[in-house]
């Protein structure tokens, strides 16, 4: 009793480090690191208009899908953080962040719950000192919260399905719902896996109340999509069909379709190269031989989880559906024009961990594979930790570094070289829309400066313009068209900004 009480004490004080270091990851140099471009701006701006109740959007951030939009649950979840940042990104973004500091803390619950202290805890040291977890948690964007949401998701399952808890209801439906609202990509396949489950262990509700809660709390989140459809004449369910049909973003016309040997192959090496990448940047032959061998472990435990003669059994099975039902469907998936990005695979993430996590569990069970359990980890911390140190260590003055850094440093030039005098202000970056600089130049002007450029024509004119590698002809032809009108008197450059004085010419 004496020994598993230090265990214990043990394990508390190595979470708590591994949440600390997480934390700190996930936060570190948040202001000078944040990337904030065209998304970025685009929701400071409508969450601006909530806060000064101008606006109560009823749609969210576009999804890859033309003319399809998510919830506007990610307008409302970052409305409080800017409130309180009073419009800091650089608040609302360390925010979002501790949420993948909760599902660290979540991983560690789900192991504790369902297998043992010492399987919790290396599933919260995996996703905790992910290179490209904590790049993820630090992206100031819709689907960052997800994996949280996710794990919330799949806890709650288990308590209903595994202790046959009927108030876990509603935490199943409110989480579904927000994943759905933060990154639909991957949340849609929750249903369909949700439903396997049910039909898989069939579970009795006693309490039908939680269930028509739970419903009703569903919906709720509907609501404001369902008023604006109306409003729009189904625009989103139109255009929800048309792409099912093959009618946009597909390059054949069709969006579901048979693979063919070659697109299994692409899409096969591609969920290899994303996933492997949350344990090793780069995978290479190392994730490969792993990987071999993780297969196997995971095949091997496929007849013993749909058996279901134990709880860690049954929550196996729930892994292992999470994970695989989801890559499954998207083996048949062409839609998109075939493409297949990171972040539409988030919401499998945690299961992706978690099994990987009870792969280099089993080998703790004998001393005599205790070597390669340590050699794993040594692997693990080998690929990410010199990635994590570059990242967080870099300056902000590279020649294409555009960051809030630099952005703010370019923007605090422009007001201090203005001083008392009028000016204008013109951007230019690659996506066109300034948005990021339509939401920090009025912030930091009204913040710091108490000035804001004016609308009205003057002689004193900046311009700031973002490099443009890909299409360096756009920039040249914009600043031909700024030649015409004024002349440069003073350049600065801010890492990949550079930003110029000018005055206009027969003013």
């Amino acid at each position: 009793m004496i020994k598993e009480i230090k265990e214990h004490k043990i394990i508390y004080l190595l979470l708590l480090i591994i949440l600390l270091l997480a934390g700190f990851f996930r936060l570190y140099r948040a202001g000078a690191l944040l990337g904030f471009y065209y998304d970025q701006g685009r929701d400071a701006l409508k969450v601006q208009e909530v806060l000064a109740l101008r606006d109560f959007p009823a749609i969210g951030p576009t999804t890859g899908i033309a003319g399809l939009f998510l919830g506007p649950f990610w307008f409302y979840l970052l409305a409080p953080f800017y409130w309180l940042g009073r419009g800091s990104p650089v608040v609302a973004a360390s925010f979002i962040s501790l949420f993948d500091v909760g599902a660290v803390f979540l991983m560690y619950w789900l192991g504790k719950e369902f297998y043992s202290r010492k399987v919790g805890l290396l599933a919260a040291f995996f996703w905790g000192f992910s290179y490209h977890l904590i790049f993820s948690a630090r992206w100031l964007s819709n689907p960052s919260p997800a994996p949280f949401f996710t794990l919330l998701l799949i806890f709650s399952l288990a308590k209903f399905f595994l202790h046959q808890k009927d108030k876990y209801l509603i935490l199943i439906f409110i989480s579904l719902a927000i994943c759905l609202q933060l990154e639909m990509a991957s949340a849609v396949f929750f249903i369909p896996v949700i439903i396997l489950l049910w039909l898989i262990f069939k579970p009795k509700i006693v309490h039908k109340k939680y269930l028509w809660i739970s419903i009703a709390i569903f919906l709720g989140f509907l609501i404001p999509q369902f008023l604006f459809e109306i409003k729009n004449k189904f625009l989103m369910t139109r255009n929800f069909f048309s792409f099912s049909r093959g009618e946009i973003n597909t390059e054949d016309s069709q969006t579901w379709a048979l693979p063919n040997l070659a697109f299994l192959k692409q899409r096969i090496i591609a969920y290899f190269n994303i996933l492997f990448s949350k344990l090793e940047v780069n995978p290479a032959y190392t994730s490969k031989i792993l990987a071999f061998l993780w297969m196997i472990f995971v095949i091997a435990k496929i007849p013993s989880a749909f058996k279901r003669k134990s709880e860690e059994n049954g929550m196996n099975l729930i892994w292992l559906v999470f994970l695989f039902v989801p890559l499954f469907f998207l083996l048949f998936f062409v839609g998109n024009f075939g493409r297949l990005y990171d972040y539409y695979l988030i919401g499998f993430f945690p299961a992706f961990i978690f099994l990987f996590t009870l792969f280099v569990a089993f080998f703790l069970r004998k001393k005599l594979y205790w070597p390669l359990f340590a050699l794993i980890l040594f692997w693990f911390l080998y690929f990410n930790l010199p990635f994590l140190k570059n990242y967080l260590l870099a300056g902000v003055d590279g020649p294409q570094n555009i960051t809030l850094g630099n952005q703010l440093q370019s923007i605090d030039w422009i007001y201090q070289d203005a001083g008392q005098e009028k000016f204008n202000v013109d951007v230019y970056v690659p996506p066109v829309i300034p948005y990021a600089y339509d939401y920090l130049f009025p912030w930091r002007g009204e913040r710091v400066y108490r000035q804001q450029p004016v609308a009205e024509k003057v002689p004193l004119l900046y311009t700031l313009y973002e490099v443009d590698p890909e299409h360096p002809f756009f920039l040249d032809a914009w600043l031909a068209e700024r030649d015409k009108i004024a002349e440069t008197i003073k350049v600065q450059k801010f890492g990949g900004i550079t930003v110029e004085r000018r005055l206009r010419i027969n003013q």
